[in-house]
């Protein structure tokens, strides 16, 4: 059975400190075991919290979208560390084909979920099976196409899921084929829409299983409380036993929309580590306390602009063209985000082997811009219709941004923008069922592959299934050799060419790449530092340290 907040509370501070001895002195059990490293603070001092807006549930496994930020509640068949390195996780080694076409994962045979059963390989085919029918609309159901027979049956082109290329061969061995070899296939397996989930609590409790009274759980940490419109709480879960143990006794989500985000929570101590939007970046560099605690990391993502391209006026290419040219992005990323971004022209950021300066195709030229649209058969913006932008649950900066886009096409083309901000279930589904004129949205890398940038977000798909509706026969025929491809720099010039087109035929207009400003408490530690310049928050590695 599942123990109730107040028991598991009563366990971790009813307990004697335990310490251990090290050569430098007595040192900090955790109630799962985890030696804590000498600078920890005292156990009952160990719960991070932190703020976000409150999902609608944490069954990420068919929707990314409606409860992010918890994927620590499960664990995928594997993890990665700081860098981005594969380590084992709920399968404690794996094996790969010499054709790279069949994947096997041996699971450790003494993992438990939260209510005391096995974790088995079993559970993994089921999860995989369901993320991938038809019936959940699973956003992300895309993401496994590589998977064998995943894009047939996710379409209901093939009803046995006894024929996908996934399979438990006994209760700790599960095999995954893929229908061209997939060097990035253990990536997609540590993403968090890859986890388990408890098929008896799933059947018996439907879209309630992730209640906290109904959530069973793989990872090192339990739910016990959600209280809705208030917090969430989450504790160590002592049937974990894997090898990516929590530090912190206790994680408390209290619940705050994006939109109203600010320092003050962090400035008074309720949370250890922020993110610091542009809009207040001035304000932390001017303020010395602040600044000396202020972290920059760049980030694998992409703000862009997307269009319905199917119906009038963005059917037209010199329409998208001059749109793309009248946006000034180094004012963008100088004025509006104060350096908390760069220059954008391309979908694939500079940390991609890929990466290629397509600068001069999307370039900010206002006159060129102009003529663009006169050539559409809009002169100066004439007859030209009042367009909608969509926003995603807009942060401040965000909104900044837009206004200035709005401001552009208006001085630059005689363009009419109104702005609207939507909430992100809603966008989400607006998005991929292809009914947003215009919209600027982020997306950031699942995984530091071409593939997941490119043929993740802008290969052709059906509406419901594709984020949007722009078409381009050649550009997905190259991504398909891609696919195809074994050799590395062969396959790197194939995703060359297909960015050329997306940017050329102005799938989207690509606007800033983000980098991103936190501050963290002297007191909140764990947090390492990437070989890329930045830092990687992984919620096991945190702990709260002496001050």
């Amino acid at each position: 059975m599942r123990l109730s907040l107040s028991l598991l509370w009563l366990a971790v501070t009813g307990l004697a400190l335990l310490v251990v001895a090290s050569a430098s002195g007595p040192r900090i059990v955790n109630s799962v075991g985890k030696v804590l490293p000498p600078d920890a603070a005292r156990l009952s001092q160990q719960i991070y919290r932190f703020m976000g807006d409150e999902p609608t549930s944490l069954d990420v496994s068919v929707n990314l979208y409606v409860g992010g930020w918890n994927e620590f509640l499960f664990e995928r068949l594997l993890a990665t560390d700081e860098n981005g390195k594969l380590i084992p996780a709920a399968a404690a080694r794996w094996t790969v084909s010499p054709d790279g076409k069949t994947w096997t994962f041996d699971l450790r045979k003494q993992a438990k979920w939260s209510d005391g059963r096995p974790v088995t390989a079993r559970d993994f085919e089921y999860s995989y099976r369901r993320f991938l029918a038809p019936e959940t609309a699973n956003p992300y159901a895309s993401f496994y196409y590589d998977i064998k027979g995943a894009r047939a049956y996710n379409q209901g082109k093939m009803n046995d899921p006894r024929l996908l290329g996934v399979r438990a061969t006994d209760d700790y061995t599960l095999v995954i084929e893929v229908e061209h070899p997939a060097p990035y296939l253990g990536l997609i397996a540590a993403f968090p829409t890859s986890h388990p989930v408890p098929r008896w609590q799933v059947e018996k409790y439907g879209q309630k299983w992730t209640e906290a009274e109904n959530c069973v759980t793989n990872s090192s940490y339990a739910l016990v409380e959600w209280k809705h419109g208030d917090r969430m709480v989450f504790v160590l879960d002592r049937n974990y036993n894997g090898p990516v143990k929590g530090s912190v006794e206790r994680i408390i989500r209290t619940f705050q929309h994006p939109s109203s985000a600010n320092l003050l929570p962090y400035e008074n101590d309720e949370v250890g580590r922020v993110a610091v939007q542009a809009n207040e970046l001035s304000r932390v560099l001017n303020n010395p306390v602040l600044k000396s605690q202020l972290v920059s990391s760049p980030a694998d993502g992409t703000w862009y602009l997307f269009f319905q391209t199917r119906k009038p006026p963005f059917n037209r290419l010199k329409v998208r063209q001059a749109i793309s040219h009248a946006i000034d992005r180094e004012s963008i990323c100088r004025v509006m985000l104060r350096r908390a971004g760069r220059p954008a022209y391309s979908m694939l950021t500079p940390t991609f082997d890929a990466y290629a300066d397509y600068r001069q195709v999307q370039a900010f030229n206002p006159a060129l811009a102009k003529q663009m649209l006169a050539e559409a058969g809009y002169p100066g913006g004439r007859g030209f219709p009042v367009v909608e932008l969509w926003l995603r649950e807009a942060a401040p900066e965000t909104k900044l941004v837009a206004e200035a886009i709005q401001g552009m096409l208006k001085d630059h083309l005689g363009i009419r923008l109104t702005i609207r901000s939507a909430d992100y279930p809603v966008f989400t589904d607006q998005m991929f069922n292809w009914k947003i004129p215009m919209g600027f949205v982020p997306f950031y890398a699942d995984y530091r592959d071409p593939k997941n940038m490119l043929d993740m977000i802008w290969h052709p798909r059906e509406a419901g299934t594709g984020r949007h509706d722009w078409m381009h026969a050649e550009f997905a025929r190259l991504l398909d050799r891609a696919d195809a491809e074994p050799n590395a720099a062969a396959r790197t010039a194939l995703y060359r060419q297909a960015e050329r087109i997306l940017v050329s035929d102005v799938g989207g207009v690509f606007v800033y790449h983000p980098i991103a400003y936190e501050l963290y408490k002297p007191w909140l530690k764990g947090v390492k530092k990437n070989k890329f310049g930045g830092y990687s928050f992984i919620m096991t590695d945190v702990y709260i340290g002496t001050r």
